[in-house]
């Protein structure tokens, strides 16, 4: 039998303890456990080991359950902390993206017509426009996106700590 069978086996027999498996799976595992003694062994040892932890207990001190418990929730209320900076630094940005669309449209008509009474070419005052104006916002918004980059890799780098 070729090795990608008994693979194939292998993690039906693995996916079947865990969660189950379908009615086509299923028969196809127990055809193949009826021809092949080392994937039923595998799979007589995965039931062994899965009902053995059944009967596995242990006692815990009650205090370190207490800080335990404590922990998780004192990690929890950070992390809803954490999503409400989230919250804030995305209406940031969305704030800031809104603004800088509504205001150049609405700026845009004005810089024409000065640079139109300055005599200026195109190119100048629409450099001059996206100078003054928009890089000031795109760079505000492109700031609380990186906050918040920076935010979530501290986040990230202090949980795996």
């Amino acid at each position: 039998m070729s090795a990608d069978l008994h693979a194939q086996a292998r993690t039906l027999v693995d996916r079947n303890q865990m969660s189950g498996i379908s009615p086509a799976e299923q028969a196809w595992l127990e055809d193949h456990l009826r021809q092949c003694d080392q994937c039923n062994g595998y799979a007589e040892l995965t039931a062994r080991a899965i009902g053995g932890l059944g009967s596995f207990s242990f006692s815990m001190d009650p205090s370190l359950v207490a800080r335990t418990q404590e922990a998780l929730t004192r990690r929890a209320r950070e992390m809803e902390a954490e999503r409400g900076r989230h919250r804030m630094y995305l209406r940031g940005f969305a704030l800031a993206c809104l603004f800088t669309v509504i205001g150049s449209v609405l700026a845009w008509q004005g810089w024409a017509y000065v640079a139109q009474r300055v005599q200026l070419v195109p190119w100048e005052w629409q450099l001059g426009f996206s100078l003054f104006w928009v890089l000031p916002s795109a760079t505000v918004a492109m700031l609380l996106l990186v906050g918040l980059a920076l935010e979530s890799n501290r986040i990230h780098e202090r949980s795996l700590a």
